[in-house]
């Protein structure tokens, strides 16, 4: 089993353990963003609201235009915007399966998970939920998980690794920077969902964590050969049984 099984595997039962466990970390994190009789007003800054709506449309803009690079590169064999037909697949399937699929799709739609700034606790008129119980305290896109924090994330790996593939053209401090950059997409906005009373702690953890469990199968299947070797043993096993 390779480490970033390991690390994964972890991640998720380590995660899920914990926060059902000590359901203080999830009400407590948010109680650092509530004011009786105000609610979740410590972040007031518009300029919070600007950027997370610009970060949110520049996922939007790069899956879109993945749409249309992927195939277009594929057919002609060549680069759009000098990135191969595999790496748009990538960029492509990442938000298609992770933010799109799981967590709008299935997670999002079905887990009934209040919201904190609905929560009684915090002035709403729901009760609070642990993360992984399918409830009834919400009908549609509920707290778990966060679709933007899983697109943010996506968006923050993508960037993360953009520095390496262009590390031989960028200088030292220029790789440095993008990397940070590519870590406070995904910190800013796990920030302001939570501060802003949108979801819990563990709504963005396990958000971040689809979206990375994604990248690690794509990234398998398409850069490490994971498919190829998997129908090579398939087809070796049934020449041998026949």
């Amino acid at each position: 089993m390779s480490f970033a099984v390991r690390l994964l595997l972890a991640a998720w039962i380590g995660g899920f353990l914990l926060f059902r466990l000590v359901p203080e970390l999830d009400l407590g994190t948010a109680g650092l963003f509530y004011r009786a009789g105000e609610g979740f007003t410590v972040i007031t800054n518009p300029l919070w609201e600007w950027l997370r709506q610009r970060i949110w449309d520049i996922s939007i803009v790069l899956f879109v235009v993945s749409l249309v690079a992927w195939p277009w590169a594929g057919l002609r064999h060549r680069t759009v915007l000098r990135l191969p037909a595999r790496i748009w697949a990538f960029i492509c399937l990442l938000y298609l399966l992770g933010p799109i699929l799981v967590v709008n799709g299935v997670l999002k739609a079905n887990s009934g998970r209040a919201r904190p700034a609905n929560v009684d606790l915090f002035g709403g008129a729901h009760h609070f939920s642990l993360p992984g119980t399918f409830t009834n305290q919400c009908s549609r896109n509920c707290s778990f998980v966060s679709g933007e924090v899983a697109a943010a994330v996506a968006l923050g790996l993508l960037i993360w690794l953009g520095a390496e593939l262009w590390r031989a053209h960028l200088p030292r401090w220029g790789v440095l920077y993008l990397r940070a950059v590519g870590v406070f997409v995904a910190v800013f906005i796990i920030v302001q969902r939570i501060g802003t009373g949108r979801h819990f702690l563990s709504d963005t953890y396990f958000a971040g964590l689809v979206s990375l469990t994604v990248a690690w199968l794509l990234w398998g299947i398409l850069f490490a050969g994971w498919g190829a070797r998997l129908v090579a043993q398939v087809r070796g096993e049934a020449r041998r049984e026949s």
